[in-house]
């Protein structure tokens, strides 16, 4: 798998956690580049809710990530 198809995976399953306006900030910041303040104007909302949407994406995905490795951490059930 070429490492577009990986980020494509990736960000598909983020689409499937995050909430429509989370995964839009999310896209804007990580992969367009796109400023706090060039996201909450292009997305017609204040730059203070475009870094509240942010932060909870981010949030939320360092959780589950936490929650991955602590599994793979755990015994297997016999």
């Amino acid at each position: 798998m070429e490492l577009s198809e990986h980020f494509t995976a990736l960000y598909a399953a983020y689409e499937e956690l995050l909430t429509p306006r989370q995964f839009k900030v999310l896209w804007l910041h990580d992969i367009e580049g796109l400023s706090g303040k060039e996201i909450a104007y292009k997305l017609g909302i204040s730059q203070l809710a475009a870094s509240r949407h942010l932060n909870k994406a981010k949030q939320k995905l360092k959780s589950l990530h936490e929650e991955m490795i602590a599994q793979s951490h755990l015994p297997e059930e016999t």
